[in-house]
């Protein structure tokens, strides 16, 4: 259980800020503020995953992106979340809320990508340190609060998603060490973090992007550098 420690810390920060954040969210007086802070935070995030994109190699990453949003279409990952987002809606929410899923999904993303959730895993599932999964839990929490602001008490059950996400991440560390080189690893951010521009963007209701569907985008360049490692 010691390598699931940074990634259980991570998932009750994300939830100890989503009920301050809920909190914030039903104060009446802070209403038009917690709004504003809403949208200047989904600006922060575009802007953030468009400076963490490296366009060094372009074709790459579009092959990367076209592979990968081929298979997140195909399974319709988007609507699976929404699944999972509408089930909890049904048993911890009462009352119709139009954004509950579309918090859920947003917030599980948001949450499920960046460097600091590959590094944390490989940290975490070899050498059983977990301080990147700490510091990036509490950087978590801050956007919680901030999410749950605008999407209320749906981000807290993104906790679920990345237990599961960076648990498997986490196991499978140790297996995927070989292929997760540095170059590899940037290759991965890089093209997630172009989900995190649209992540941003359908935050401020400019896009209303299936970003779900991206994410498998963000493996090619593992699966790639895995069968370069068979090939030779």
């Amino acid at each position: 259980m010691d390598i699931f420690t940074g990634v259980l810390a991570n998932a009750l920060l994300v939830v100890a800020g989503a009920f301050a954040g809920f909190i914030f969210k039903k104060a009446a007086s802070l209403q038009r503020i917690g709004e504003r802070i809403f949208q200047a935070f989904g600006l922060f995030v575009a802007v953030m995953g468009l400076q963490a994109v490296d366009l060094s190699h372009p074709l790459y990453y579009l092959a990367c992106i076209i592979i990968g949003t081929a298979i997140g279409e195909a399974i319709d990952i988007d609507k699976q979340f929404k699944r999972l987002g509408d089930f909890f809606q049904s048993k911890f929410s009462k009352g119709k809320d139009a954004d509950f899923s579309k918090g859920f999904v947003e917030a599980s993303l948001l949450f499920c990508i960046g460097s600091m959730t590959f590094l944390g895993a490989l940290q975490s599932g070899i050498q059983h340190e977990h301080t990147i999964y700490f510091t990036k839990g509490i950087l978590d929490m801050i956007s919680a609060v901030t999410l749950a602001m605008g999407y209320g008490l749906s981000v807290a059950f993104s906790a679920v998603s990345i237990i599961v996400y960076q648990g498997l991440l986490t196991v499978g560390a140790s297996v995927l060490a070989p292929v997760l080189t540095d170059e590899t690893v940037a290759m991965c951010v890089s093209v997630g973090s172009l989900s995190l521009i649209f992540i941003g963007t359908n935050m401020l209701k400019i896009t209303h992007i299936k970003v779900a569907n991206y994410l498998p985008s963000m493996f090619i360049p593992m699966v790639y550098q895995a069968l370069m490692l068979l090939i030779h």
